[in-house]
């Protein structure tokens, strides 16, 4: 009986479908046969779509756009968040001076990933038999291994930065000098290339480059300190970029900015020292004075020692 009615409801659910989807807008206007009948073989596409089903015409479209508004909508944002990461993984390796596209540096890191869990599983079945905290290596060489990319990227973006904020000041004082000497600022980024070697010459030399390539000088300037991202750069362009606008001379302006990065270089020194006293505190609190109290109250425990051990005996 019940096999008999799910045929049965299967065929009346089939006729309504042929009889409320069927081909109801198949039946051409008068105007289409009237062109037809002339020997017209243009067809406006208003009258092409009198040609479709009422369902290809109205049902399907819609049953389409409902179908594919979610999975569009989270394909746009998964795009999206994907450019955004390949974004700011690129700056982050312009920032450390690595000149490696984000998709490679992505695939090393997978690689690496892959390859150091692998030997960290190795290394932890090795060990079996030796500790029972074999599966603590394992944990801990697989989260190195998906987070030491990451971590060399970051400490490569604060020695390189480091790098320019220190070759800054010597650099400025060549770039005056040169353009004292009558060289144009371009031929003296040339110059300075052939003359000094560093982070900060290798960018230098990237915008000189492109100052060849066609792009203007305070764009590249500007890219520069985009990609760097060091303070005491963006301070120098900043200033650069305003002399090129006002028609200021830019040697003026890089002896300014070399006295006032040794300025501050000093002050930062000070600040440094300053601090080191303070610093000192915790270690000195936490391993020099405990030896130094047991030097001193070491002798005077033992005494204390002998005298009980002694009275004790005599009596």
């Amino acid at each position: 009986m019940i096999p008999f009615l799910v045929i049965a409801y299967s065929l009346l659910i089939l006729v309504l479908c042929i009889v409320v989807f069927g081909k109801k807008g198949a039946e051409e206007d008068n105007n289409l046969k009237r062109m037809k009948s002339i020997g017209k073989e243009v067809v406006n596409a208003e009258y092409k779509n009198i040609e479709t089903s009422f369902y290809e015409r109205n049902i399907k479209p819609i049953i389409a756009k409902m179908s594919n508004l979610d999975s569009q909508g989270n394909k746009q944002t998964k795009n999206a968040r994907k450019r955004q990461e390949s974004e700011k993984l690129a700056l982050q390796l312009r920032k450390a001076g690595i000149h490696m596209s984000a998709g490679s540096f992505t695939y090393l890191k997978t690689a690496v990933s892959i390859v150091g869990v692998i030997v960290s599983v190795g290394i932890g079945f090795l060990l079996m038999d030796v500790t029972s905290y074999f599966w603590l290596v394992m944990l801990v060489g697989a989260g190195l291994s998906f987070f030491a990319p990451n971590l060399v990227l970051n400490s490569k973006v604060k020695s390189h930065q480091g790098a320019i904020r220190a070759q800054l000041p010597d650099t400025l004082d060549l770039l005056s000098v040169c353009m004292e000497a009558g060289l144009s600022f371009d031929a003296s980024l040339l110059k300075i290339s052939e003359r000094m070697e560093g982070p900060l010459i290798d960018e230098l030399v990237t915008v000189f480059k492109q100052i060849q390539l066609g792009k203007s000088r305070n764009d590249a300037l500007k890219a520069l300190s985009d990609s760097t991202d060091v303070d005491e750069l963006k301070t120098f362009v900043s200033a650069v970029i305003q002399a090129n606008t006002l028609g200021i001379p830019i040697t003026n302006v890089l002896a300014a900015q070399s006295e006032q990065l040794r300025v501050a270089k000093r002050e930062e020194i000070r600040e440094k020292a300053g601090k080191v006293p303070t610093k000192m505190t915790i270690p000195t609190v936490l391993l020099i004075l405990p030896a130094i109290i047991c030097i001193i109250m070491g002798p005077v425990v033992i005494q204390v020692m002998d005298s009980g051990a002694l009275s004790s005996i005599s009596l």
